[in-house]
């Protein structure tokens, strides 16, 4: 469901026609007035399935920081009414999802003619538009992006997501900063896939795989589509140019390529292997997304980088009080900006070594070993014990955020209120409990059915019938406090994670005890 792109357009404000009974293209979809929630600012650009716009959040500011600006993709239903299944699965893998290097979808909202997607913004534009402004990209810069390109792909994998589209217009930039974050958008063609192989046929013709081609493939094509995308990016041509399609797919089928025109004369040997690997014809044979990440091209990139004291400070009080407190956080840092969460992101990528898009305790354990932190063995059992209450052994980008920040500093009484406003549906000063679960519902969050049940059970224990402001400060501030039992046990034993080789941490996914060996 990609939109073309078409800049600096004076926006105009969607027509909104009252609500009646809709389509349900989604569960999570809001029946409301998105104007009364956004106010759009401009229009970033038109495709055929309708305009994606620039939006700010009306009365929704998070620290003294300007509010944070929003893409929305407004869709014509009428339009997609032969493609409501591809679209609904694209909400399933978008809500799914959660990745530094994948865009965000927030929230979204449906009324009678529209879609409307909310999702993070880019302004850097994308791939193609930064190798036509920069002409030329150094290898270090094309590495950078392929390594980081292939962290998002790793993740959905693991995740059983193939793309199955992958192209230099499909990765955003976030911002026109030299070193932006790289974002995967348009999960238009993406699917679901286990053992079984796919079969329908999609893709762009230069980046297409032969066994695409052929018919009967899995998640293997994505990483040909990647090794296109670097000899791309490294010598500014196609692979298997022609002068028609069928002709591409008979270089494609027979991986005819070079690396003879002078653009690769100060390309190393490391990159163009790297290449080779991913352009085997024989899906079985060719080099797997894990092992391309450890790759001998990707030392540069994959050096340690030292990682905030406050970061890890953090960690070690982290703890989740509740399934309520927790989800009220993810809906929480959906509002941060690019700049309050930046050093917050680089140390999740620098704790994700194995490029898995999770962090376990163990990693965290490792990262403390190599920045030479030193942490009481009981809080780090409370940090073991946390992550298995919160993410079930592994915390994903959102919740290593919350168990990262800086909450004394960002739980404060603004951000609070207009968290609690997020929820206060009606402004009438409460919550009921039939907001929560819509909110919840609703969020773009990935929570189950039997999760919202739970979360309102826990509602009703602490406002059986409306929770007010006071009882929701009490809530959400339980966790900016001091935990004086760690500090008395501290005092009269003092294990350090350092030396304490062997850490059992529960993994109810797998079995019942894993041992998890710390690197001193």
């Amino acid at each position: 469901m990609g939109i073309c792109c078409r800049k600096d357009i004076i926006s105009r404000t969607p027509e909104y026609s009252q609500l009646i009974s809709v389509s349900n293209i989604s569960k999570t979809a809001k029946l409301e007035n998105i104007q009364k929630k956004f106010e759009f600012t401009r229009v970033i650009g038109y495709g055929v399935f309708g305009t994606v716009r620039e939006a700010l959040k009306i009365s929704c500011t998070i620290g003294p920081l300007p509010p944070k600006p929003y893409a929305i993709k407004s869709i014509i239903k009428t339009k997609v009414e032969r493609k409501l299944e591809l679209l609904r699965r694209e909400l399933e893998i978008l809500k799914t999802v959660d990745h530094p290097n994948i865009i965000r979808l927030y929230e979204v909202y449906e009324d009678k003619k529209y879609l409307h997607l909310v999702t993070e913004l880019c302004t850097g534009g994308d791939l193609l538009d930064y190798l036509l402004k920069k002409g030329i990209l150094s290898e270090q810069e094309v590495l950078n992006i392929i390594f980081k390109a292939l962290s998002a792909i790793n993740y959905l994998h693991n995740l059983n997501i193939c793309h199955r589209d992958i192209k230099p217009e499909n990765f955003l930039l976030a911002t026109d900063e030299d070193d932006a974050e790289l974002k995967l958008v348009d999960f238009g063609m993406s699917n679901f896939v286990k053992s079984s192989e796919l079969s329908t046929f999609a893709g762009t013709p230069y980046y297409i795989a032969p066994e695409v081609i052929r018919g009967g493939y899995n998640k293997e094509c994505d990483i040909w589509s990647l090794g296109v995308l670097m000899y791309f990016l490294l010598s500014g041509k196609q692979p298997f140019h022609a002068n028609s399609v069928p002709e591409v797919f008979s270089n494609i089928l027979e991986a005819s390529y070079d690396f003879e025109s002078s653009a690769w004369n100060n390309v190393s040997g490391k990159s163009k292997n790297l290449i080779k690997k991913m352009l085997v014809v024989d899906p079985t044979r060719r080099i797997t997304v894990s092992q391309a990440l450890s790759h001998k091209a990707f030392l540069p990139v994959s050096c340690t980088t030292p990682i905030q004291l406050q970061v890890f400070n953090s960690l070690k009080k982290f703890k989740a009080p509740s399934k309520l407190w927790s989800e009220a956080m993810m809906i929480f840092v959906q509002n941060f900006s690019i700049e309050q969460i930046n050093s917050l992101k680089d140390a999740f990528v620098e704790i994700d070594k194995a490029k898995t898009g999770w962090i376990t305790a163990s990693d965290i354990a490792a990262a403390m070993v190599r920045n030479k932190y030193d942490m009481a063995y009981h809080d780090f059992s409370k940090l073991v014990e946390n992550i298995e209450y919160v993410g079930k052994g592994k915390l994903n980008y959102s919740q290593f955020i919350i168990a990262a920040m800086d909450r004394k500093k960002e739980i404060n009484e603004e951000h609070l209120w207009t968290l609690f406003k997020h929820f206060d549906l009606d402004d009438n000063g409460l919550i009921t409990i039939e907001e929560m679960k819509y909110v919840l519902e609703k969020s773009g969050c990935n929570i189950n059915d039997n999760e919202v049940d739970e979360i309102i059970e826990e509602f009703k224990s602490r406002a059986p019938n409306a929770m007010n402001y006071e009882t929701f400060v009490d809530l959400m501030r339980c966790i900016t406090e001091e935990h004086s039992e760690h500090e008395s046990f501290r005092g009269s034993r003092r294990m350090s994670i350092k030396h304490h080789y062997t850490t059992v941490i529960r993994n109810r996914s797998k079995e019942n005890v894993v041992a998890v060996n710390s690197v001193a």
